[in-house]
């Protein structure tokens, strides 16, 4: 019997040895992987790539970096090997980065090209540029903005937080765009300036840059804006107009023309750069 015993407390104590085990080595290294949920504004299941980093831990806090245009993951992607190798090396603190996808599916077709063939434009324009026309575009597309700002807002930032029990506060949430997910980001800093604390906003595409209405009593999150030299003048305009609202209203802007086009190297480039700086490990 004594025997039994002791065999008994030998294995419960190897399960707990195991079970420790594993859990000390799950968060071993980071973690990128998609994930869904369903928003009642868009009335339909939206994925996200999630990035969480070497040790995370849900009683820390971390600074999230909420992004546009998720994509499905290909082998080590370029934000998995980028945060990995910056964190690593003690660049940047260990960082959270969510990527929120659009639909990429086709929702309209009443355009035209300057050559006179139809323009298809996907749902991923109408969420991301506040662009729609009663008497061409589909009934169904009038508040796809509006519905999917919503689900950007007040879905997919708070089910985030709790998912992963981050408390945050402005300060420590990040928004990361290019294209029209650039000027998707920019329209939120106007219309909810007190949600992300700091914006990185590429080669902006939409946005409502210059007939949004700049308040002169709020503090405007701060914005890295860049842009292209080989682009097309009217983001050099929004920059002009953007330099000279942020000094209008005392608050902080870096805006900057990079040598080049519409181009994912340089974005890519210019992500790494100013991360680096934004969320220095110090």
């Amino acid at each position: 019997m004594r025997k039994i015993r002791i065999a008994v407390i030998g294995i419960v104590g190897l399960s707990i040895i195991s079970c420790q085990s594993k859990k000390s080595t799950s968060n071993s290294k980071s973690e990128y992987f998609t994930d869904s949920i369903y928003s009642k504004s868009l009335n339909e299941f939206r994925k996200h790539n999630i990035y969480l980093p070497k040790g995370f831990d849900k009683t820390k806090r971390y600074p999230i970096i909420y992004s546009t245009d998720g994509n499905e993951i290909k082998e080590y992607s370029f934000y998995q090997k980028t945060l990995d190798s910056l964190i690593q090396n003690n660049i940047i603190k260990p960082t959270i980065l969510i990527k929120s996808f659009s639909n990429k599916k086709i929702a309209d077709s009443s355009g035209t090209k300057g050559n006179g063939d139809k323009l298809y434009l996907a749902y991923r324009y109408f969420e991301y540029v506040n662009q729609y026309y009663s008497d061409t575009h589909s009934p169904k597309l009038a508040k796809r903005f509006e519905n999917h700002m919503k689900y950007f807002t007040d879905e997919l930032i708070p089910h985030i937080e709790n998912k992963f029990d981050q408390k945050l506060n402005k300060e420590n949430r990040y928004f990361y765009g290019v294209s029209n997910g650039a000027g998707f980001g920019l329209s939120m800093l106007n219309s909810h300036p007190d949600i992300i604390g700091t914006y990185l906003c590429f080669s902006t595409f939409g946005g409502d840059i210059q007939t949004n209405n700049w308040k002169p009593n709020v503090n405007y999150p701060k914005l890295y804006l860049e842009y292209g030299s080989e682009e097309p003048f009217f983001l050099k305009e929004d920059a002009d107009f953007l330099r000279t609202k942020y000094n209008e209203l005392s608050l902080s802007a870096e805006i900057n023309e990079f040598d080049g086009g519409h181009d994912y190297k340089k974005w890519n480039e210019k992500f790494i750069e100013i991360i680096s700086k934004e969320l220095a490990n110090e």
